[in-house]
């Protein structure tokens, strides 16, 4: 075959091809209504009729009417039944079965008396008969097909409208994790709130001191430039410190999107550390660090992972006794860090060591927070390609350890 003979045949194919796309559209519109009232069913009989006379006309005489066309009024009959199918595939495609069934008997009724009465070949009721088989099973046919490409539209349709609510749902489920996360966040800040303010209140406290140093020195006159310029100096750091602390807070607490980048776990975690080291402090617990040098980045959300480390290191807190300890370490595991958060606490039951991050399950006293923190730390870590760990003895204290893969590429929607 030619290249020219390939190309038409190519284009002769994609033209059967919308047709046949347009023939089916076509006949899926169709709505079921009374066959008196549907200009289809009147161009069905129309045809039914036509043929009808073409297929008696050497009876009816029609050569002798038009001799120019005596020739093919005087063919083979089975051209003429051949015709018939014509109104019964039309028949078919707009009233399914019931039209083609109805087309196809008006089309037996018409062979059979042709075939008793002036058929010269044998056995010609059987001869009808063998016409009015395959009629019956295009109708079928054709009927078949088109409640099949109707199911499966109709299938296609739902899908796409199931996986539109899919996709909202995905969205709203999205929402509500941000949501769950800004919520720990605040309950982290909550838990923090009377160190914190202890914290402030030091350094305002020794602001006011200073402040009421120098109005006295001013009433008595005894003021100096140098004591005077100390003072403000030391006003203004404790009032920087003040500052410090309540901007850190502020940008803990706000809320933020998912932000992926190369991010440093070490600062990460000196950074958490400084938010709840007040929390520490006041209630006597030694709070250390041992950061593994030179580690490499990870490819994570510097907010969230910051907000897990909060979340582990305040829970090693209130899990600790007066004069107890809490150790956050770093170090590279082949290729993966791990972020160990040890405590010299309680320690947590084997029946509970399977449920701690099953959501609103909690030990802790009323108004110390509602389960939800490691949840929501278990999932924040999962979505960086992490997982979480822990090991607990009753008395002996807790270690949570989290695994994060080194430059591990993320997207926003994993």
């Amino acid at each position: 075959m030619t290249a020219q003979q390939t190309t038409w045949f190519g284009r002769v194919q994609s033209w059967m091809d919308l047709l046949e796309t347009r023939i089916v559209n076509w006949a899926l519109v169709q709505r079921p209504r009374p066959a008196l009232r549907s200009p289809h069913f009147w161009a069905i009989v129309g045809l039914s009729l036509a043929f009808t006379v073409l297929y008696y006309a050497p009876q009816l005489g029609l050569s002798r009417c038009v001799p120019a066309w005596s020739g093919f009024f005087n063919t083979v009959h089975d051209l003429h039944r051949g015709l018939f199918f014509i109104p019964i595939i039309y028949a078919s495609f707009v009233f399914r079965m019931r039209g083609g069934a109805a087309a196809s008997l008006y089309f037996l009724i018409v062979m059979l008396p042709r075939a008793v009465a002036f058929s010269p070949y044998p056995h010609p009721v059987a001869r009808a008969i063998v016409f009015f088989v395959p009629a019956i099973l295009i109708s079928l046919l054709i009927t078949s097909l088109l409640e099949r490409v109707k199911r499966a539209r109709a299938a296609r349709t739902q899908l796409a409208d199931l996986h539109d609510e899919l996709a909202e749902s995905l969205v709203r489920l999205q929402e509500s994790e941000e949501q769950l996360i800004q919520a720990e966040k605040l309950s982290s800040l909550g838990q923090m709130a009377a160190s914190i303010a202890h914290e402030i209140n030091n350094p305002l406290a020794g602001v006011l001191v200073y402040t009421q140093l120098i109005a006295k020195k001013l009433a008595q006159g005894t003021m100096e430039t140098d004591v005077a310029l100390d003072y403000l100096a030391k006003m203004a750091r404790e009032v920087d410190r003040s500052s410090r602390i309540i901007r850190n807070l502020l940008d803990f607490a706000r809320p933020s999107e998912l932000s992926l980048g190369d991010v440093d776990i070490n600062e990460v975690i000196e950074d958490a550390l400084q938010l709840v080291r007040h929390r520490a402090v006041l209630g006597q617990i030694d709070l250390r660090d041992d950061l593994g040098p030179a580690l490499p980045k990870v490819y994570a959300d510097y907010d969230q992972l910051r907000q897990v480390l909060v979340n582990l290191a305040l829970n090693a807190i209130q899990a600790t006794p007066v004069r107890g300890r809490v150790v956050v370490q770093t170090r590279l595991v082949q290729n993966v860090i791990e972020v160990r958060v040890a405590d010299t606490g309680h320690g947590i039951s084997k029946e509970n060591l399977s449920k701690l991050f099953t959501p609103f399950f909690t030990t802790k006293e009323k108004g110390e927070g509602v389960g939800l923190g490691l949840a929501v730390a278990k999932g924040i870590i999962e979505k960086h390609a992490g997982f979480v760990d822990v090991m607990s003895e009753e008395g002996e204290g807790t270690t949570f350890v989290i695994s994060l893969p080194v430059q591990t590429e993320l997207t926003s929607s994993s």
